[in-house]
């Protein structure tokens, strides 16, 4: 009975997965320190040929796919490139680093389109290159501070080339944890930051489709294993199990 048992409770663990889009997405411009870009169909991740850098937000909510108590076995995220530098072109590698400070995502769209990337004076309760909530706290230093704003280390590192080529960061023990983190602690979820691992050089700047765009922008696809629920067959036989021996102790 008890390999049937085994058996039984094992047809319970099967593997699930879902895809992810953001449910709040923002850009931090150095060039325009007081302005949002929230409410856009791209955001920016990257330093410009001006040297001025901006650095991309992105939150994901994981409980209404995902049951609380999952085991989160394998985690992947994949960006579309909208734009880039019209000349000199620089590739790299971009890093994704788990928050550690919440944020406004804001809903301010460009308001010149010849500088589409210079967004919108924001309005209260949105970040900004100074502040995680305009009229509220400021981030630790101009852009968000590693070790305090966003986690020193990153969680996932991808090679950024140019539009038409997908952004895939692959599943790490690190992004992995983060999203564990995030369905067992969900008022821990402030989501990623993504910005170049070298911010010195120019022109590494790209606008990424954001959850504005009509297919939903980034894609989280994270591959988890649900808590058990003991099938019929298995608790019935727990109970004949849990009766026999009470039994063979009396007799």
């Amino acid at each position: 009975m008890g390999l049937w048992l085994a058996s039984a409770v094992s047809q319970n663990l099967c593997a699930d997965t879902v895809t992810l889009h953001p449910v709040a997405d923002t850009s931090l411009i150095q060039v325009a320190p007081d302005a949002n870009l929230g409410g856009a169909g791209f955001f920016n991740a990257g330093t410009a040929g001006n040297g001025n850098r901006n650095r991309g937000l992105m939150q994901f909510s994981l409980l209404e796919d995902i049951p609380a108590g999952s085991t989160i076995n394998n985690v992947y995220l994949s960006l579309d490139i909208l734009r880039q530098p019209n000349v000199d072109l620089a590739t790299g590698t971009f890093l994704l680093r788990r928050m550690l400070t919440s944020w406004g995502e804001g809903d301010k769209v460009p308001a010149d389109e010849s500088s589409p990337g210079q967004g919108a004076p924001a309005t209260e309760g949105e970040a900004t290159w100074q502040f995680r909530f305009v009229g509220g706290p400021a981030w630790s230093a101009p852009g968000g501070l590693a070790g305090v704003d966003f986690a020193a280390a990153p969680s996932s590192t991808a090679y950024v080339y140019g539009v038409g080529d997908l952004v895939e960061f692959e599943s790490t023990p690190e992004l992995t944890a983060d999203v564990q983190r995030w369905l067992d602690h969900p008022d821990a979820n402030f989501g990623w930051m993504l910005m170049p691992e070298d911010e010195i050089i120019r022109k590494t700047a790209r606008s990424f489709l954001s959850s504005e765009d009509p297919n939903g922008g980034p894609m989280l696809i994270i591959d988890f294993t649900p808590v058990p629920e003991p099938a019929p067959l298995a608790v019935l036989g727990l109970s004949l199990l849990t009766f026999g021996w009470r039994r063979f102790r009396r007799d």
